[in-house]
């Protein structure tokens, strides 16, 4: 079993990863994954994917308080590396708002499915339909108070 940590200065982003059994290695995150942290994630997550040849990655957002479209771009991309190789990538846990966000964008099922079910290859035109999703979502102007919804 191996464990490293590391803790982004920006957002406070924390990173474990844990070695919870023989080819099986889980990313424990905590903090907010954005633009300011958010290739540090890609990193590890990559290392992780070539340094033990895991036949899974789990990676665990319990306690992700914010995930923007970069943050979601980077599970998108690193999913598609281990899928290269053989290795699933599977998110665990995410708590309503970014279970949330991954709904909207239309990933939910495809990073949260369960490791018996063949996923869906994604294809650029799902990132890029999710993306423009999520930025429309996070982009919409606050309605003033005196003004009701339209």
């Amino acid at each position: 079993m191996f464990t490293t940590s590391s803790v982004t200065p920006s957002t406070q982003l924390h990173i474990d990863v844990r070695s919870s059994s023989p080819g099986t290695v889980r990313v424990a995150t905590a903090g907010e994954i954005d633009m300011s942290c958010s290739d540090l994630l890609r990193v590890r997550l990559l290392n992780v994917l070539s340094g033990g040849h895991p036949y899974q990655i789990e990676v665990d957002l319990t306690r992700i308080t914010f995930l923007d479209c970069s943050g979601v771009t980077v599970l998108v991309v690193v999913r598609e590396a281990a899928a290269r190789t053989g290795c699933r990538l599977l998110v665990t846990n995410p708590n309503p708002r970014v279970r949330r966000i991954l709904e909207l964008t239309g990933l939910l099922g495809l990073l949260a499915a369960g490791f018996g079910q063949a996923p869906r290859p994604v294809t650029y035109a799902d990132v890029n339909a999710s993306v423009g999703i999520l930025l429309a979502t996070q982009l919409k102007p606050p309605l003033p108070a005196d003004r009701p919804p339209s």
